[in-house]
């Protein structure tokens, strides 16, 4: 088979060489000399193990390795995590359907004794941040209807199987969790998507897996680290001294059996000398020229918060900003949070979907129920409702001057006051909407 001179590099109407490693199109003329002739023009049958975008299966285990470690060592990668649960979360989420009947399904639902959502919420955030991603494998009675869900560890997670031509598209997942003494079953279990739901961040739109909010910043952390032992270990140095003691015309021997009374008793901290001119007593320090280092700490702390994505009073330096200043600075940090809320409310509310699926085909719940229901978080910052308050009560002041100056209608000024206390009332208690949520959650 001879290669066309004008062959084009890839299919037409194909953007990407490899969709996510679910296949490859052979692109002729930049593989002429290393694919054989014979398998020009045809792709893979299977899927590949990742794809382009995706890190190697060493690589990847090794960042949940270390994320985890730096989580349970570092105090910074500990606050990094555990802040963006506490801003996320807050006060908790909650569930809230129109339907009383479909209320008190999600409640069978959420307070199950085995599911515990209003406390698994904050593992599952957690692990979000740390891993970069979630699997939730869903066990369902279809006699009563029950779903009983449970986070896979993605450590154990070997191979995502996706659709041929969409890499959106799961079919299934490879599972090889450890087995006895700590061993790993070699060939593990293909658990089928319909069973388990896949949520990843940090992802780019051809990778499978998700990446930690701690990738970024670990060889920060580890230098921050090092640099903090470092400190430790100069100042212990600095601290440290010993006597040095001239004897006036001693011998030899003199010498020896002071040194040898001095060893056996020497002097206590605090303690005073009591000696005649033939002796000379002088304390000697190491002189190792690091008094002050603040810089390159805080260089270092700056970092690790760029990489974060919060400002630096987030992590314990509060000396360089004022009240104001740290305000501006966390409106990013702020933002973020945000969109992480929104994406644990499609998480949400997708395990929601699940469990009403399973009791309608259980028959304990009416499918002609009216299922729309919201997912609600409390505020990121306790004081944004005083801050929209106060907003809100700027801007009714500036209408209602706007109305006795006639420069606007009655009518008018009704409708763009109302309009701006909706968007104040939709931030406070934003919620996937009813018919969002299950189209969202489907």
């Amino acid at each position: 088979m001879a290669i066309p001179p004008d062959a084009p590099a890839r299919p037409p109407g194909d953007d990407a060489h490899d969709h996510g490693g679910a296949h490859v199109w052979v692109r002729a003329r930049e593989t002429a000399d290393t694919i054989p002739e014979d398998d020009w023009g045809w792709r893979r049958a299977a899927s590949l193990p990742g794809s382009d975008r995706d890190a190697n299966p060493s690589a990847a285990r090794q960042l949940l390795l270390d994320a985890y470690e730096a989580y349970c060592t570092n105090p910074l990668a500990y606050a990094v995590i555990e802040q963006s649960t506490n801003f996320v979360l807050g006060g908790g989420v909650r569930a809230t359907a129109t339907d009383a009947r479909v209320q008190r399904a999600i409640d069978r639902f959420w307070h199950d004794p085995s599911n515990r959502l209003d406390l698994r919420v904050y593992a599952i955030q957690t692990e979000l941040a740390l891993f970069g991603e979630q699997f939730i494998r869903a066990f369902t009675d279809p006699a009563t209807g029950r779903v009983v869900v449970r986070q896979l560890d993605p450590l154990h997670v070997e191979a995502i199987e996706t659709d041929p031509e969409d890499i959106e598209r799961p079919l299934r997942y490879l599972w090889k969790p450890p087995g006895p003494a700590g061993t790993i079953s070699l060939e593990g279990t293909w658990i089928p998507a319909t069973e388990v739901d896949h949520f990843a961040i940090n992802r780019v739109s051809n990778a499978r897996r998700g990446r930690s909010d701690l990738a970024p910043i670990l060889p920060w952390l580890i230098r921050y680290k090092e640099w903090l032992l470092d400190r430790v270990r100069i100042n212990r140095s600095k601290g440290a001294f010993l006597y040095d003691v001239t004897i006036n015309g001693g011998r030899r021997e003199d010498l020896e059996r002071l040194r040898r009374e001095y060893e056996a008793y020497p002097p206590e901290p605090g303690s005073i000398l009591f000696h005649n001119e033939v002796e000379s007593w002088r304390a000697v320090q190491p002189n190792i020229g690091a008094d002050d280092v603040r810089d390159d700490g805080r260089a270092l702390r700056l970092m690790i918060a760029t990489g974060a994505g919060v400002p630096e009073h987030y992590l314990s330096e509060g000396g360089n900003a004022n009240r104001a200043t740290a305000a501006e600075m966390g409106l990013p940090a702020i933002k973020r949070f945000g969109r992480r809320q929104e994406f644990l409310r499609r998480v949400l509310a997708r395990l929601v979907d699940r469990a009403l699926d399973a009791q309608v085909a259980a028959g304990r719940l009416s499918a002609r129920a009216d299922r729309r229901f919201v997912v609600t978080f409390d505020e990121p910052v306790a004081d944004q409702k005083e801050a929209r308050a106060a907003s809100l009560a700027q801007a009714t002041v500036a209408i209602a001057t706007a109305t006795d100056r006639g420069w606007a209608t009655p009518d008018e000024a009704r409708r763009l006051w109302w309009r701006l206390a909706g968007e104040a009332d939709e931030v406070e208690g934003r919620g996937a909407s009813s018919g969002d949520v299950q189209k969202g959650a489907r």
